[in-house]
């Protein structure tokens, strides 16, 4: 076996050059500016685009996919072809920054050396240490026999439309063994199913104007802005809160409730802001919908209008509500849900009696199932020797997560890495972050991992 962690370190170098122009591409989905072979938007394509233009200058054959993703390919023979799905869209960098956002900014020293930079972790550190893995074993010679396909998705944060289209109006098969660099380390075995939908309601929200907050639907809204006519008795109440922001224009009052945070399948992590708002406001104005929404969506469980579940594998369900938008002159409410799931979950009744309980109608948008792989089958067991193998962590077992994956979407596919324990990265957060030193890391392990089940049987 190639010592792969001595021949990471001749990579290191142009791995973080490759990372710091991929975080400056501000590849958000960007509807406006979508077009022939852009189905995305410009900035997507312009992280797509570097990632071909990358593939193309170490020798990769490259498919540009129509703009859905970039596939570099490399490799020869009669082996197992392996499958890398990894993303290059990122969530928009909302909230307050001690940097700009897609800047590529280094701080600290040694191991404490990171950059700080929307993507970084999530998901183009990941994606650029799996290209340097490949890069690596083709410059040494050590892709005889076996080929690989790394694809660099564009739509994963909204659903992975993207993988979607590459699977299926593109016509792409899957790959003998794959792995998505996108969720954390030694390995994910098992994913919660998903169900995104949009609930909606016509509703007088008086004397409220207007209410939006939330960027996507897989994050926990962090601010929520109010405007309504404006009031003494209110803006008196507000004095000794610091969670909300108060300002004034003209006749108006412009609230800004403020929460914390977080990736939409882990909610009790954050605060969400629009909770906020409708527990304040829907007490001080006596607004009943509001009041109804605070009380039942408060728990993140869905326990309060039993929509909740647990099994062994995935313990709780979880509910986010994500983007959240009213208008008094249309006097419609919309908020997203993403609903995640395990095994023991029955899906539709778990909607139905949100609808029962919120009186909303809810139209479901699209619906993953539950992924569980086999812990003993070669994939798991070769990509989990390859991680001990590299790390020395021998103790380290694989377990299931809430988080949804590329591997819903490609055959023959788990989540693999890329976060170290106690590295999350804060994804989907503000001042997202990579360790230089576990960028590093990755390149070894996957390279490691990349060779190792290239020597499987198909």
């Amino acid at each position: 076996m190639p010592n792969f962690k001595k021949l990471s370190k001749d990579y290191e170098k142009e791995a973080l050059s490759v990372l710091t122009e991929l975080v400056k591409k501000q590849s958000v989905y960007d509807p406006s500016s979508a077009g022939e072979n852009a189905p995305f938007g410009k900035g997507v394509k312009s992280a797509l685009d570097y990632l071909a233009e990358k593939g193309k200058s170490y020798g990769f054959g490259v498919d540009a996919c129509k703009g859905y993703c970039t596939e570099l390919t490399c490799g020869s023979g009669e082996g197992p072809e392996i499958g890398i799905y990894a993303h290059a869209d990122v969530v928009p960098a909302v909230g307050k920054w001690d940097f700009p956002p897609f800047s590529g900014k280094i701080v600290g020293e040694g191991k404490e050396a990171k950059m700080v930079s929307r993507g970084s972790s999530d998901d183009k550190g990941p994606l650029v240490a799996a290209l340097m893995a490949v890069k690596l074993l083709k410059d040494k010679g050590l892709l005889s026999g076996y080929r690989v396909r790394l694809v660099a998705g564009g739509d994963e944060e909204r659903g992975s439309s993207c993988l979607k289209a590459y699977f299926g109006k593109l016509g792409k098969k899957g790959t003998d063994y794959a792995f998505t660099p996108d969720a954390d380390f030694p390995l994910i075995y098992g994913e919660k199913g998903i169900v995104r939908a949009l609930a909606s309601k016509m509703v007088d929200l008086s004397p409220i104007v207007a209410m939006s907050g939330g960027s996507v639907s897989n994050a926990v809204c962090d601010s929520f802005v109010v405007t309504l006519p404006k009031d003494k008795k209110l803006e008196a109440s507000l004095k000794d809160r610091k969670d909300v922001d108060l300002s004034s224009a003209g006749e108006i009052d412009i609230l800004t409730f403020k929460g914390k945070a977080a990736h939409g399948s882990t909610p009790e992590k954050g605060v969400n802001a629009a909770l906020l708002a409708f527990s304040f406001l829907g007490s001080f104005y006596q607004i009943p919908f509001l009041k109804k929404l605070s009380d039942l969506l408060s728990d993140p469980t869905g326990k309060s209008f039993h929509g909740d579940s647990y099994d062994e594998t995935f313990h709780n369900a979880t509910w986010n509500y994500g983007v959240i938008n009213y208008e008094s002159n249309k006097r419609v409410f919309t908020a997203t849900i993403d609903y995640r799931f395990g095994s023991s979950a029955d899906p539709k009744k778990a909607i139905a009696a949100f609808e029962e309980a919120t009186s909303t109608n809810v139209n479901i948008l699209s619906e993953d199932k539950v992924l569980l792989a086999d812990k003993k089958g070669p994939l798991v067991s070769t990509l989990m020797k390859s991680y001990r193998r590299t790390t020395h962590r021998i103790f380290d077992k694989p377990f299931a997560i809430g988080g949804g994956t590329y591997a819903k979407e490609a055959p023959n596919c788990v989540a693999y890495g890329s976060a170290f324990k106690g590295h999350p990265g804060d994804i989907h957060s503000p001042n997202e972050y990579i360790y230089l030193e576990d960028l590093y890391k990755q390149i070894a392990i996957y390279a490691d991992a990349i060779y190792s089940l290239g020597h499987l049987k198909k």
